[in-house]
């Protein structure tokens, strides 16, 4: 029954979601502006944060009322899924690589007195966005193959953790007011959210087979929600060429692919958890 309750915050999740990409699309486009006009409404800058405050509260309590979970990760019965968006996951670390490289280049190309600060840790997170690109090949390698365990690989995991804790410490250097830089507290929440998600996860693998922990439930919906939030809004900012989502220095798709990678992930244990379930009865 609770399983089934889940369902409800589960919706609510995905219609905060929506809600809040639409607005900050609109915000993307705006940029300048005091107040965003939504439907006669207006909406001020820092409007986006109740939702992200929403978006937290329903992931919470979807957690809590999950229970009887597989554990994180079973091979010999996960889905495809999660195999094809681990793939998808490795090309768009690999692209981020290769942007993050760009960046460097034209970084060091047009500036005469160079800022360290914000250069080491670009070419931080462009180093370890390949490694993790590595990584989760291994990912997607031990779903099909049983002979390779990316679990006993231990500091590998340690990996996009390096990756996003470099980019959660350039964005600290630049939010001065979070009522006015939304876009990078934003993208600051969505760090947080995915370093939450990615330490859950190296939890799970020091567990093996234990059931999943309800915050790894709640780091995988919450990361879901941050990822199609910001990061969608800003692939459909840069596509109606607003002029503050092409200012970025991160790659969008990267976001959207963990937040995808998270809930492949949470798909496949309730999937199992409802097949133990069954199997109990």
């Amino acid at each position: 029954m609770r399983n089934t309750r889940a369902k409800i915050p589960a919706l609510l999740i995905v219609i905060t979601a929506v809600a809040a990409c639409i607005l900050r699309f609109f915000q993307l486009t705006r940029e300048g502006d005091t107040y965003t006009y939504i439907a006669g409404l207006a909406l001020p800058a820092y409007s986006v944060y109740p939702l992200i405050f929403l978006g937290l509260a329903f992931s919470v309590i979807y957690a809590l009322l999950k229970k009887n979970l597989a554990a994180a990760f079973d091979f010999e019965h996960t889905g495809n899924s999660v195999y094809l968006s681990s793939w998808l996951l490795a090309l768009t670390f690999f692209y981020d690589f290769i942007h993050q490289g760009y960046n460097c280049y034209q970084y060091v190309s047009d500036t005469s007195y160079m800022d360290y600060t914000y250069l080491v840790p670009l070419c931080i997170t462009c180093i370890f966005a390949l490694f993790s690109c590595f990584y989760f090949i291994t990912v997607a390698v031990s779903v099909k193959n049983t002979n390779y365990d990316f679990r006993n690989f231990t500091l590998l995991h340690f990996i996009p953790v390096v990756w996003a804790f470099t980019k959660l410490f350039s964005i600290m250097l630049q939010i001065v007011d979070i009522s006015e830089n939304v876009d990078v507290a934003c993208e600051f929440i969505l760090l947080c959210s995915i370093l939450c998600f990615l330490l859950s996860m190296i939890s799970a693998v020091d567990k093996k087979d234990a059931p999943a922990t309800r915050m790894f439930v709640f780091s995988c919906a919450f990361l879901g929600f941050m990822s199609f939030t910001v990061g969608v809004s800003r692939i459909a900012g840069i596509l109606a060429g607003a002029a503050a989502a092409g200012q970025a220095t991160y790659s969008a798709v990267t976001y959207i692919m963990l937040g995808v990678f998270s809930l492949c992930l949470l798909n496949d244990v309730n999937k199992r958890s409802k097949l133990n379930l069954k199997g109990n009865m």
